[in-house]
């Protein structure tokens, strides 16, 4: 088991009761919640004003295709996994290098994509010892 501790997450989800059960889970796993968006606007908000290390982003945010999200923290190098619950197939081609977590997902498989995600944040220079204290979490 790797060691997540400290690594900031933004959580970009639309459903209450999964953005809930996804915070349970990071916390659970040594994470800080950095933010949470449930709508693209939010989520760009969010790459602007959140310090997080690592984004798990949901494909679909009120029937909007989060792509350009996922190229934005692209184009940051900000490594990011999706969460959906249609599989792969609606991922563009040009982020099927990144993690994906299929709704819906065990304590286990985010482990798994964080883990991923950390090594990504780690080739990329992105340090996750941020500071606590500047959370956004509301």
């Amino acid at each position: 088991m790797a060691d997540l501790t400290g690594l900031r997450v933004l959580i970009v989800e639309d459903e209450a009761l999964i953005a809930m059960m996804a915070e349970d889970m990071i916390e659970s796993l040594g994470c800080i919640v950095a933010g949470q968006a449930a709508t693209v606007a939010d989520a760009y908000a969010a790459l602007e004003a959140t310090h997080f290390d690592i984004a798990l982003l949901d494909v679909n945010l009120n029937g909007k295709n989060s792509m350009g999200v996922a190229m934005a923290l692209k184009v940051r190098s900000m490594p990011f996994a999706f969460t959906t619950g249609y599989g792969a197939d609606g991922i563009d081609i040009e982020h099927r290098d990144m993690p994906v977590l299929t709704k819906p997902y065990s304590i286990a498989d985010l482990e798994r994509a964080l883990v991923d995600c950390a090594g990504k944040c780690q080739a990329a220079g992105v340090s996750s010892t941020t500071s606590s204290t500047d959370s956004n979490r509301g």
